[in-house]
């Protein structure tokens, strides 16, 4: 008896012992499990991300964001009337009485389409003075000659001809804005009834606006409505402020020849994000307060 309890205690103590490093080694392996099935979850994540239909999924359900806003416009001097387009008094009577002119010309690009918002004042005979009017265009890029009229001028009276008028257009195109103008030349021999002779009218640009930034360069100028903001801008494309340079920016041109003067402003809400993102502010340095020797 004497040799069994001890026997017996020490086979209790080794069990217990044992107990104890099955418990330990059974929270390791658990604790491993999990941390493979983790991992494995992780895995399966990332291969379902490179899933096009899943990428296709997430797209569809995600808000299109907003990237750029291009805001227009422009303005037509006596020269162009008088000078380009040659119309008469009645002509320019005709054009105030029943055509609108544009004040503005808002674009907002998204992602998977455009947005005109096109403000224009109204006819001379009608008792409202501004109108404001939204197009949507989702372009096909298969098809480069696609277009969308924002605006349409009639520059004289219907006549007995059969031809269209002569008209102004503004235009959107892939990547630009465009002023074309219709042009019927005057002198139309009549015929043998009395009807003006149909004659074949020209197609002309008169100025065309980029919306790529590479190519709106050569005509980057300060923003005279800007604030102390825009103070450092050069004309150009030199020195401007931080800021503008990531995200804001104004363009003009004036072709005196023509009597015609265009400015577009751009927001790229893109760069704006960037450099919310990545941009850092630094502030002016005050030198330290040195002792004279």
């Amino acid at each position: 008896m004497e040799i069994l309890w001890p026997a017996l205690a020490t086979a209790v103590i080794v069990s217990f012992v044992f107990y104890i490093l099955a418990q330990h080694w059974h929270r390791i392996l658990r604790q491993q499990a999990w941390t493979i099935r983790r991992l494995f979850q992780r895995v399966q994540n990332l291969e379902d991300m490179a899933d096009p239909e899943f990428r296709r999924r997430i797209s569809d359900a995600t808000p299109v964001p907003l990237e750029r806003v291009f805001t227009l416009t422009f303005r037509l001097s006596d020269r162009f009337w008088r000078d380009v387009l040659h119309a008469t008094e009645e002509d320019r009577k005709f054009v105030r009485e029943y055509g609108s002119f544009v004040g503005s010309v808002k674009l907002e690009q998204w992602r998977s389409h455009m947005v005109a918002t096109i403000t224009e004042v109204l006819p001379d005979q009608t008792t409202a003075g501004w109108q404001s009017r939204s197009l949507d265009f989702y372009g096909d890029p298969a098809k480069s000659s696609e277009a969308l009229i924002f605006w349409e001028l009639a520059l004289s009276r219907p006549g007995l001809s059969v031809e269209r008028p002569s008209s102004l257009e503004l235009v959107l195109r892939r990547n630009s804005m465009e002023l074309c103008g219709h042009l019927v030349p005057r002198g139309d021999e009549a015929s043998e009834n009395g009807h003006r002779v149909a004659s074949s009218g020209s197609d002309v640009v008169f100025f065309r606006v980029p919306l790529d930034t590479a190519q709106l360069a050569e005509f980057r100028s300060h923003d005279p409505a800007g604030n102390g903001n825009n103070s450092s801008d050069n004309v150009g494309g030199q020195e401007t402020s931080e800021n503008d340079t990531h995200w804001r920016a104004f363009y003009s041109h004036c072709n005196e020849g023509l009597g015609i003067e265009w400015q577009l402003r751009l927001r790229d809400l893109t760069r704006k994000s960037e450099w919310e993102r990545w941009g850092i502010l630094d502030s002016d340095v005050t030198p330290l307060a040195t002792e004279d020797n």
